[in-house]
């Protein structure tokens, strides 16, 4: 199923697409693999795979911590989509590859595409490539029939939403603040207006993300977007528990659970 379909359908059936985010390879691939297995199984509607990255801009310091674990335990682009490849044999949950354009780069832009769609997933998010400057990595996800993910925040200028709504193949990623990942306890008070605004501009679906991390968010939300994107709030439990790495797939699994029950409008 499409991403932008499996959103549709969450929304159909009376709640918020529930999408989440994990970092392939973090605490150890053993575990990573067991935590995509838990999101699938207590309720993510889509899961965003991280790939982790030397320099990740965009990431706050949860997510910078757990790109560092995870390339301190050898995780590259092709061992994440084995972990895809294994993942589908028992699950149809539909995962988007998520990183930054070097490691695309370096890799092939085409060949990376087709080798994404290849394991089994159905969309990519780069989340440092500029949508104008972002023709020849369309191409390439066009080509290999994966779905582009664009990002907008808030000083997103008119153009760039307008370049963003045509250029889009898949659902649009609403940043919630201007700044880097990471868990907040109160969410922007313009960010409402921000979501109608895109909503007016666009028939495509609208998911919000970065800074939700508890239900009382996600409650706030739902009725006001398609789907809700929690992912530092994941990778906090997975951080507390390094040294009790037994209790990392419960304490996700209990965390998922009560994120999916505020989700239903």
């Amino acid at each position: 199923m499409t991403l932008i379909d499996t959103i549709r359908k969450s929304n159909n059936e009376g709640k918020s697409c529930l999408i989440t985010y994990v970092t392939a390879g973090d605490p150890d691939i053993d575990t990573s693999y067991k935590i995509l297995e838990s999101l699938s199984n207590n309720g993510a509607d889509i899961i965003e795979l991280g790939i982790p990255f030397s320099d990740p801009i965009s990431d706050g310091p949860t997510i910078q911590k757990a790109s560092e674990r995870a390339l301190s335990n050898k995780m590259t682009i092709p061992i994440a989509l084995d972990m895809i490849k294994k993942f589908r044999r028992s699950y149809q949950t539909p995962i988007i590859v998520f990183g930054y354009f070097n490691p695309f780069l370096q890799y092939g832009l085409k060949k990376v595409m087709k080798d994404i769609r290849k394991v089994g997933a159905e969309g990519v998010l780069i989340v440092d490539l500029p949508p104008e400057e972002s023709f020849e990595t369309q191409l390439a996800a066009d080509y290999a029939e994966l779905e582009l993910v664009y990002l907008l925040a808030p000083t997103s200028t008119k153009e760039r939403i307008g370049i963003v709504s045509k250029l889009s193949n898949s659902f649009i990623y609403l940043v919630s603040v201007t700044g880097v990942t990471g868990v907040r306890k109160k969410l922007d008070k313009n960010l409402q207006s921000f979501i109608a605004n895109i909503k007016q501009k666009t028939n495509k679906p609208v998911c919000v993300g970065f800074g939700i991390s508890e239900p009382a968010h996600v409650k706030q939300l739902k009725t006001k977007c398609d789907g809700i994107v929690i992912g530092s709030a994941i990778i906090s439990i997975i951080e507390n528990n390094l040294r009790k790495k037994g209790q990392i797939i419960s304490k996700i699994s209990n965390f998922i659970s009560k994120i999916k029950k505020s989700t239903f409008i």
